[in-house]
């Protein structure tokens, strides 16, 4: 009899290290950092090219960042009743996010994930008809794009 209230703390403690899972990083969003031993040279052919410096270089960034919110804001308005639509101006702006990805990872890099995590939930919102998580995204890219350094 002694045996089964061991047997029942021990089955209660396992319980919680049981119930633990995999967890998955996703290492493309992290910058590798280079070799000190390695030349400058060798690290810039894999680097993307920075946006320009000047002043209106980075106010039309940031001007193109606005017009990126304001696009998934369209597909926000458009997905519950034209899913095709939808899909269709989801892959313009996926165009649009491959060119503004890389922008952001050369100059803030440390806002590239919240912005990643904007982009997914419009996407995933298309894919699976969620207009709350295109709602939520595009809200979140309004906030990153207007609180991006001019």
């Amino acid at each position: 009899m002694s045996r089964s209230p061991l047997l029942l703390v021990f089955a209660l403690a396992l319980g919680p290290v049981a119930a633990c899972g995999e967890t998955y990083i996703d290492t493309s969003l992290i910058d590798s950092v280079p070799d000190e031993n390695t030349d400058s040279a060798d690290t810039s052919a894999e680097t993307p090219d920075p946006a320009p410096t000047d002043e209106s270089g980075s106010r039309d960034f940031v001007a193109t960042l606005e017009l990126f919110a304001l696009h998934a804001r369209e597909i926000s308005e458009v997905v519950a009743d034209d899913r095709e639509r939808a899909a269709s101006m989801l892959d313009d702006l996926e165009a649009d996010w491959s060119l503004i990805e890389d922008i952001i990872r050369a100059e803030q890099p440390d806002r590239l994930f919240g912005f990643s995590q904007a982009v997914d939930l419009v996407r995933s919102g298309v894919e699976r008809n969620r207009p709350a998580d295109v709602s939520k995204g595009w809200k979140l890219l309004d906030d990153l794009s207007a609180d991006y350094p001019a």
